[in-house]
């Protein structure tokens, strides 16, 4: 091979070289990548569909639709099946912190201030999330699912 062909040869070497750790710098780390996917949970409206916390498992079911909304401005709506809350919360990558949680004081069914409980206790436990075959799921400290909740369609 002559010294032009191997000159050649080194460029495009060396250019595919620069392409490939281009197209590196350019994948997303994971962090990025849960970030995106909040984009799939916020601002919209979430029903629960199981509770576990405290050694309890609970499966509400209609009427008592609980529900939860976190908007992208990280305000934390909805209803427990009984009262209608709010609160806040802060998230980096997959953790997510919710504040205490403000709340009417209504009377409701014994069923419903069951799940109502439980949900309130299960929200001040809840240190991250994760989305798992289109659930959300929210999780205590040890990864451990205190809550699964289904997205609402109109």
């Amino acid at each position: 091979m002559d010294k032009t062909n191997r000159r050649i040869v080194s460029l495009l070497v060396i250019g595919m070289a620069f392409l490939i750790s281009a197209c590196n710098a350019t994948t997303k780390p994971a962090t990025e990548a849960a970030i995106d996917n909040w984009a799939n949970v916020a601002n919209k409206d979430w029903q629960l569909i199981r509770i576990q916390n405290a050694g309890r498992t609970i499966d509400p079911m209609s009427p008592i639709l609980a529900s939860v909304n976190f908007t992208l401005d990280g305000k934390i709506v909805g209803s427990t099946g009984c009262n209608r809350y709010f609160g806040g919360y802060t998230r980096d990558g997959n953790n997510l912190m919710i504040s205490a949680l403000g709340s009417a004081n209504m009377m409701c069914v014994d069923d419903a201030m069951d799940v109502e409980d439980a949900f309130i206790a299960a929200m001040a436990d809840v240190k991250s999330w994760k989305i798992d075959q289109g659930e959300l799921l929210l999780l205590d400290a040890t990864d451990k699912s205190l809550m699964k909740l289904e997205p609402i369609t109109p």
